[in-house]
């Protein structure tokens, strides 16, 4: 009788928990819908899409040449818009919708993130946050705008959210190869990639950093030979060339008062990122950045020396989601949906700060709990969106990432 009485509340509750994440995905699928013809004129995934049909017609090649892009956009989805600069093997990712009709393809898109957004969450819950049910951080994951943006414009930020979850959960358990393969299929951002695998590589023991370094390049080998396949061998020329020449683009996308990162911060006071001014403060933050995660590395690695397992796991969960943060600031490229990223390290230092053991009570650390509902308020999102200066939202992710010392040191 016993027993009946304390399962019909845990079954409720996870029946409560299901219809939760039912009603939050079936907004979101109803959202989508509604802003379908819009998403197909106005947003990234026509890009990549059309990027995958040049693959399918052999002019590969021709990847980035912005003509042929903009031909292509205009046959497919009746509009010509931002390019497609993103290296050569990711548009083979996008062949599993392109042979579908570009409508069709972006529903199928965006069912394809939902399904990798279930499983990054729920990988995430089951390995570090033990005391989260995965279906409660998915809805709430739902309601964070940046994602939001990534589901909308049917970009590929979930798919790296993804693939940063496994790094993190396979280096959490000593799997530094693992780690080092999974960060290697992120390349496709490597803009966020290389920052993070450049901490991870300065800061692990020596064996974790050999098997990192030695995965990671033998995975961006076999991606460089696919690009080649692609493109030629010319690609490494040619794409470089296109990056750099890029803002010479009328529909380039690049628009440094919508990133939320240094170069953001620094374009927010000097209204420029190419000024001597811009790129020395741009230098200086970005060295002073790096300075900083390996200290705070070092310091949670003698602070573990005294701790217990617990702590141990903890203090790298901290020191990660920081290095996340580290990537996201350093970066040169950032757009709104890029922050979809900060879902890791906000549900990790969320687990870290609040209160979790009340037979050892501690302070709550306020500061960084104000941070991380500033970043996860969806008005302040769409505000700044709206103004043109998303870029103020890199106010509190640095404010975020130079708190971590003081969450460190939280009892």
């Amino acid at each position: 009788m016993l027993l009946a009485e304390t399962t019909r509340p845990r079954r409720f509750e996870s029946w409560l928990k299901s219809v939760i994440l039912l009603v939050v995905v079936a907004t979101v699928v109803a959202m989508l819908g509604e802003r379908l013809p819009d998403s197909l004129r106005g947003t990234d995934f026509p890009d990549f899409y059309c990027a995958a049909r040049m693959l399918l017609d052999g002019h590969g090649n021709q990847l980035y040449d912005a003509g042929l892009q903009h031909q292509y956009q205009a046959r497919y989805s009746g509009r010509v818009g931002t390019l497609y600069i993103h290296p050569p093997f990711e548009a083979a990712l996008y062949l599993v919708v392109a042979w579908l009709p570009v409508r069709r393809a972006y529903v199928l898109w965006s069912v394809l993130n939902l399904a990798l957004l279930a499983a990054a969450v729920r990988r995430l819950a089951k390995q570090a946050l033990p005391l989260c049910d995965w279906r409660i951080l998915l809805a709430a994951s739902l309601t964070f705008v940046p994602l939001l943006l990534c589901l909308f414009q049917g970009q590929d930020s979930v798919l790296l959210l993804l693939l940063v979850i496994l790094a993190f959960t396979a280096l959490r358990r000593d799997r530094a190869a693992a780690a080092g393969c999974w960060l290697g299929l992120g390349l496709f951002k490597f803009h966020f990639v290389l920052p993070l695998v450049l901490v991870l590589a300065l800061t692990q023991d020596r064996d974790s950093r050999r098997a990192l370094t030695k995965a990671f390049t033998s995975v961006a080998s076999v991606l460089a030979g696919l690009s080649a396949v692609i493109s030629g061998w010319s690609v490494f020329r040619v794409y470089p060339d296109f990056l750099l020449h890029l803002q010479e683009h009328r529909f380039a996308g690049i628009f440094p008062q919508a990133m939320a990162n240094f170069r953001g911060l620094v374009y927010l006071v000097s209204y420029h990122d190419h000024s001597a001014w811009a790129i020395t403060g741009l230098s200086i933050l970005s060295a002073a950045a790096l300075l900083k995660i390996l200290f705070d590395w070092k310091h949670n690695r003698l602070a573990s020396d005294q701790n217990g397992a617990i702590e141990i796991q903890s203090d790298f969960d901290l020191a990660f989601a920081n290095t996340v943060l580290f990537s996201l600031l350093v970066s040169y490229h950032c757009n709104p949906h890029d922050l979809s990223l900060l879902l890791l390290p906000i549900s990790l230092l969320l687990h870290r700060t609040l209160p979790r053991n009340p037979d050892r009570p501690r302070s709550t650390n306020w500061i960084a709990l104000g941070l991380l509902g500033i970043l996860f308020l969806p008005p302040l999102h769409l505000l700044v969106l709206r103004a043109h200066i998303y870029s103020l939202m890199s106010i509190p992710l640095t404010m975020l990432f130079s708190s971590e010392s003081t969450v460190a040191r939280q009892n």
